[in-house]
């Protein structure tokens, strides 16, 4: 509990600052008494007024994912897992719960095979938070013009050597971790992703109800959003196929 709380402190006193509508200190210690007493339903009211307030942040999505898994409702919990990742990917309890939530999805679908370069670069890009890579950049960036400084005023030519080399390796770090932040905050700030909250939803083949079915998705798919038109959504899931569906029936990660 502890642990959860200081996770939270710098965001949860943020919406007092701005003038917050609830405590939310008080929420949230309110939130996990009643998922410890074992009314779910309870706490995701509590975490979902956090919410409410504009906070983001992994531990509240965690727990928020819990409560709702715990309380029935898969595709929510498998929603808020998401976005508990998307903010720290390498929490693993996150990613552990939501392999188990994901195991309940009535849908099986096969994942489209990607490079072993693909694969390795978003590995390697998820397993920082978006924070962690700015910090590594400054660090990159700091010891970069730490080596130029020897490189430029030092009368010594090993250490000049030395700091050139050094200088040119951080260069390279700084562009990497700096690129890997970058496309961390897009992900975290992108609304391409969603989660099916309905027990069973059609995809149709035009974005109108008489369409043709193409087929069913279950609650805690997650597709792809490419285009919305009305009320409907298209999106692709993981094997390729396409369709529309009702923008009502998933909800964005």
């Amino acid at each position: 509990m502890k642990k959860t709380i200081i996770l939270l402190m710098v965001a949860l006193w943020m919406p007092q600052i701005v003038g917050a509508s609830v405590d939310v200190e008080a929420v949230w210690e309110r939130g996990n008494r009643l998922y410890s007493a074992g009314d779910y339903n309870g706490a995701i009211m509590a975490y979902d007024s956090i919410a409410s307030e504009g906070l983001q942040s992994a531990a509240l999505y965690y727990n928020l994912g819990g409560a709702c898994f715990k309380a029935g409702r898969n595709g929510l919990a498998i929603l808020n897992y998401h976005r508990a990742l998307r903010l720290d990917p390498s929490n693993e309890d996150a990613a552990h719960n939501l392999a188990y939530a994901e195991s309940f999805v009535r849908d099986n679908i096969d994942v489209i095979p990607t490079g072993f370069v693909e694969r390795s670069m978003t590995s390697l890009r998820r397993g920082m938070s978006v924070d962690a890579w700015g910090v590594w950049s400054l660090v990159t960036f700091g010891v970069m013009l730490l080596s130029l400084g020897f490189y430029i005023l030092s009368q010594s030519r090993q250490l000049r050597k030395t700091g050139f080399v050094v200088a040119a390796v951080m260069l390279v770090g700084f562009v990497v971790t700096l690129s890997f932040g970058a496309s961390a905050r897009s992900e975290v700030l992108s609304e391409d992703e969603a989660v099916v909250l309905v027990s069973a939803s059609s995809v149709k083949a035009s974005p109108e109800a008489s369409s043709k079915d193409l087929f069913v998705l279950h609650e805690g798919t997650k597709v792809e959003v490419l285009d919305s038109y009305g009320q409907w959504s298209e999106i692709r899931i993981a094997d390729g196929n396409e369709g529309w569906i009702l923008s009502s029936a998933i909800e964005i990660i």
